[in-house]
Parts: structure tokens; sequence; C-alpha cells
């Protein structure tokens, strides 16, 4: 059973990453809007909304303050296969003590694969909070949402 938690809680950490990391760049985002706006026009960040979001719903989020669509198709993916190794592939795991049919390669092999994309994709991000940042290089809302006010640090901690 081992053989298969390995892998399956490295997808699992990876993907969490990556809808922290959504919170993060959202929050960011719709901070730099609302500062941004002019007098009048109403546009509040909704906190609770992006905290409590799960991450098909980030997603949604980021794919409106966010233009990469490539980077966009490839997080739309991302909700069904968590759900899979969430629900599915754990389970199967947990029965292998009790049932020595249950082939657990497919779940390892696509955990693998998961936990890849999931890693590649957390440093694509890092790389779009990057460009969100430099177009807004002197804003203090920007680093303290990242709890910086020291642009480098900030800069190192996304690279």
């Amino acid at each position: 059973m081992l053989q298969i938690l390995t892998p399956l809680m490295r997808a699992m950490a990876f993907l969490q990453m990556i809808e922290e990391f959504l919170r993060v760049y959202i929050g960011t985002a719709e901070q730099l809007i609302e500062a941004a706006v002019p007098y009048g026009v109403r546009f509040r960040v909704d906190r609770k909304s992006i905290e409590n979001a799960p991450l098909g719903k980030l997603i949604r989020m980021f794919a409106k303050v966010n233009r990469n669509e490539a980077r966009i198709a490839r997080l739309h993916k991302l909700p069904a296969h968590r759900n899979y190794i969430a629900h599915v592939a754990f389970m199967r795991a947990a029965q292998t003590t009790t049932n020595k049919e249950i082939d657990i390669d497919y779940a390892k092999k696509h955990a693998d694969q998961v936990g890849d994309e999931a890693e590649l994709l957390l440093g694509l991000l890092g790389q779009e909070l990057k460009s969100l940042m430099a177009n807004f290089p002197n804003s203090k809302m920007a680093n303290f949402a990242l709890g910086t006010d020291d642009t480098a640090e900030l800069v190192a901690r996304v690279s």
C-alpha cells in the first residue's frame, strides 16, 4: 500500500498548493483592480468567496483575472483528476489491504502524472504572478497580499 500512498499524497499536496496559490493570485489581482477603479465605480474584493472556493470555482475566478488561455485550459483539467485521486484512488489503496485482487497500477500511474502536471503548473502560476506584479511594481497591495513589503523578496519567493 505504501507504493501507492506516496504518489497519491504528492499529487494531492501539489493540488492543494495550487488551490492556495490561486487564492493568493485572485486576491492580489482583485485588490489591484479595486485600487485602480475610478471613484464611484463599485468593486469590492470578496475575501470569503475566495477563501471558501473549491478548486473548480477558483479556476473560474482565476480565468476572470488572467488572460493566459493555455494556462487556464490546463487548470480546468485538474478538478476531475483531483476528485479521482481524493475519492477513488485513496479508497482503492485502502481496499488493497483486504482485497489483493484490486489493481492499483492505474491509480499509481495516474497520481504520478497528476503530481508531475500539478508541480509544473505551480511553477507556471508563479510566473503568472510575477507578470501581474510586473504591471504594478510599486503596489503595496500586491506586496501585502503575499506578506512582504520587499519586492525583491517577493519575486524570489515566486521564482
